[in-house]
């Protein structure tokens, strides 16, 4: 499938330059989805039962130290903006999300999300995922009042602090989730950021863990917990896995 790439409005483009200088100390210490009340999300993610391969790029069964390739993680191209508008429409959760309807700066929250991913090189379907883990966003069919939007990636919401106002809201969370995941991807592969691949760290669980990519260091920059079938980053690559396998079979991976 030839996938088109969303262009950014200037509006994001300057959003997500000015966000990207505020965003150092924004999301370092993201707790362990205090915020995530779906059930479902803790299920093992089925096996294919079509005779399909899993989709490359995130391991079938749970690796601390690999949560998913920096191929993946930096494909801007896996969903186009019309793709995870189905997706939205028909989610894994057998439900329509409220994402379906949302708007963000007057565009629909689908090309939004792509365009702010895309901008910064981050896979889409990589920011779709957080924003369940941390706040259950898009299981929800009825758009979520309160926090749960306006923080919908949990950035500039460091453990046990207040929530920063300079990111409140919907589109400078989204700028603020893909330029910190995308500060910290670089950081790993200058070999100067928070977390590097082939450098043992602790979480706060606390693990050691030798990040196996790049992409897998940023998640951990991220989010500093593996939280093995409760939370951290086996809850990124659960909730990342299934989104993944439900958007192959929905074709948008073909």
């Amino acid at each position: 499938m030839t996938h088109l790439r969303a262009t950014p409005s200037p509006s994001l483009v300057l959003l997500v330059a000015a966000l990207a200088a505020l965003s150092a100390a924004a999301c370092t210490d993201a707790g362990p989805d205090d915020d995530h009340d779906e059930p479902s999300d803790f299920e093992p993610v089925p096996s294919p039962d079509d005779g399909k391969a899993d989709v490359a790029g995130i391991p079938a069964t749970f690796d601390r130290h690999l949560v998913m390739s920096d191929a993946l993680f930096t494909d801007v191209d896996t969903v186009t903006a019309a793709e995870l508008q189905r997706f939205f429409e028909a989610s894994p959760y057998r439900n329509r999300s409220w994402l379906a309807d949302a708007t963000i700066d007057g565009a629909p929250a689908s090309e939004a999300i792509v365009a702010a991913s895309r901008a910064a090189g981050i896979n889409p379907v990589v920011m779709v995922a957080r924003m369940q883990v941390e706040k259950s966003l898009v299981s929800k069919t009825v758009r979520p009042t309160g926090s749960r939007v306006d923080y919908a990636f949990g950035c500039g919401c460091p453990d046990n602090r207040p929530c920063n106002p300079t990111f409140k809201g919907l589109d400078r969370q989204v700028a603020c989730a893909a330029t910190t995941f995308r500060r910290w991807y670089d950081g790993s592969v200058a070999g100067d950021g928070l977390w590097v691949m082939g450098r043992a760290k602790r979480t706060l669980d606390p693990l050691s863990v030798t990040p196996r990519s790049h992409a897998t260091a940023s998640h951990y920059a991220y989010t500093p917990w593996v939280l093995t079938g409760s939370g951290g980053n086996w809850l990124a690559w659960n909730v990342s896995r299934r989104y993944f396998r439900h958007l192959d079979a929905q074709g948008a991976l073909d």
